[in-house]
């Protein structure tokens, strides 16, 4: 049984089709650069199919060929629709590295037409949301009828292309918030608080990460806030661009952006990953009662999801996908992320 990687010369893709090659895998490499796919079909002796995402018949046809697709090219928000039509019709798995709150309500809803079909849609088969939604759960269940949650996540280490130009394309949007089970939409740099890291303290602001969607099915809290650790300066630009939210959604600005956004390295060096690192943070609590809270210590970004995007598609291979809209810890259990080369958890007292 094999697996097609989508968007597979991207920053990530590349370094997950490594991944995957490394385990003895033979993913098919897709997507709309017959160039750039057929040179890294040739490095790594593997199958490719050039197929853009408006060709949909061609799409169902390569599907046909494989069990599962891993989606590595956003903004997800634009390229996950026509992936999952042709995925439902095709009864082929989903999953994808999106991080963004759309894309994830977009998959809720499509959560009985997917059951329906038995295909399994998961977004968010990497960092930040891997951790965050397995971390989250498992603070959560030690809680009975916890009532609120918070996420806060650091990561030291550089960007590549594409996660800024999702940035980019998400410019303008407020932040989301769970209160009461219900998302609520709150201005940039809503609120913050101090956050123990385990090394010092940091001060984190609230952002619209992908936890604050999917604890909503993988835990029954009803108020659920996400942090990111950010410094000072970014703290309050995040918090000023509140009052020009209408001109950061201009769209000629964000194409201007993206093209800054290209002039820059593609993302982080070898040397830069293997020296990077990420930490998540995670405490529930049950009205004003004590709180019980974990860390989670990891891997750099980067090497985080091309190792939790290769275990997610290889407990797909080995049967497990469970149907309809899951989230890592629904699909895996909360104990998934552990699986992760450098992943350690650990109590915080």
């Amino acid at each position: 049984m094999t697996f097609l990687l989508y968007g597979a010369y991207g920053y990530t893709g590349r370094l997950i089709a490594q991944e995957a090659v490394e385990r003895g895998h033979r993913p098919i490499l897709a997507g709309r650069d017959a160039a750039q796919l057929n040179d890294m079909g040739r490095s790594l002796d593997l199958p490719v199919r050039v197929v853009s995402l408006q060709e949909e018949s061609r799409l169902r046809s390569v599907f046909d060929e494989v069990a599962a697709v891993l989606h590595c090219a956003g903004p997800f928000v634009r390229t996950a629709p026509p992936m999952v039509r042709a995925c439902l019709e095709t009864g082929t798995h989903y999953l994808d590295l999106t991080g963004e709150i759309e894309v994830f309500r977009r998959m809720a809803d499509r959560h009985e037409e997917a059951a329906s079909a038995g295909v399994m849609l998961l977004p968010g088969i990497g960092f930040d949301v891997v951790p965050s939604d397995c971390l989250a759960r498992h603070v959560a269940t030690q809680v009975p009828s916890a009532t609120t949650l918070e996420v806060a996540l650091f990561a030291d280490g550089d960007v590549s292309q594409g996660t800024l130009k999702t940035l980019v394309e998400q410019m303008g949007q407020g932040g989301w918030v769970r209160r009461e089970g219900r998302l609520r939409e709150v201005p940039p740099g809503w609120t913050s608080r101090t956050v123990d890291f385990g090394d010092r303290d940091r001060r984190v602001v609230s952002i619209p990460e992908g936890s604050v969607v999917t604890t909503g099915r993988s835990t029954d809290v009803p108020n659920v806030t996400a942090y990111l650790a950010l410094p000072r300066a970014v703290r309050r630009v995040l918090r000023g661009s509140r009052h020009v939210q209408r001109l950061l959604a201009w769209r000629p600005l964000k194409r201007l952006l993206k093209q800054f956004v290209e002039l820059r390295p593609d993302g982080p060096s070898t040397e830069d990953r293997r020296q990077g690192r990420t930490v998540v943070w995670a405490s529930a609590r049950r009205g004003t009662e004590g709180s019980v809270s974990a860390r989670l210590h990891g891997p750099e970004a980067y090497t985080f999801t091309q190792r939790t995007a290769v275990n997610g598609i290889e407990r797909v291979i080995d049967g497990t996908a469970p149907p309809g809209y899951q989230t890592p810890s629904t699909a895996f259990g909360a104990d998934f992320v552990l699986d992760v080369s450098g992943a350690e958890r650990t109590p915080v007292e």
